[in-house]
């Protein structure tokens, strides 16, 4: 009639009435914040979430920047560059920099003001 489970059943029952019978400290867990003192420094014209403003509308939806983004793709994937011609030796680049100059120069000395 008195087995394990009615020992252990008398043990739990003793442990809690043990316990209920300690005073524990008052703990508060919902007192005042540690940053109570910057929260109070805010400045006050800082606006509370009651002044937040309400959701957009007319925002494009997951769908539509999805659709936006394969037309991208597809003309990203139609765009053929160009092939790039035959690059110039150093004295080529060298002269048709020179020659650049030149027309520039030119240009200023022919401008008026």
């Amino acid at each position: 009639m008195f087995d394990k489970r009615h020992l252990f059943l008398l043990i739990a029952a003793t442990a809690l009435s043990a316990c209920a019978s300690v005073d524990l400290p008052s703990l508060e867990f919902m007192g005042q914040s540690d940053f109570a003192d910057e929260i109070e420094a805010l400045d006050p014209d800082y606006p509370s979430l009651d002044e937040t403003p309400d959701l957009p509308m007319g925002v494009r939806s997951a769908g539509e920047w999805d659709q936006d983004a394969r037309e991208m793709e597809a003309l990203f994937d139609a765009f053929d560059a160009p092939e790039p011609g035959d690059a110039m030796s150093d004295d080529e680049f060298d002269a048709a920099f020179a020659a650049a100059q030149a027309q520039a120069k030119a240009y200023q000395a022919d401008d008026p003001s």
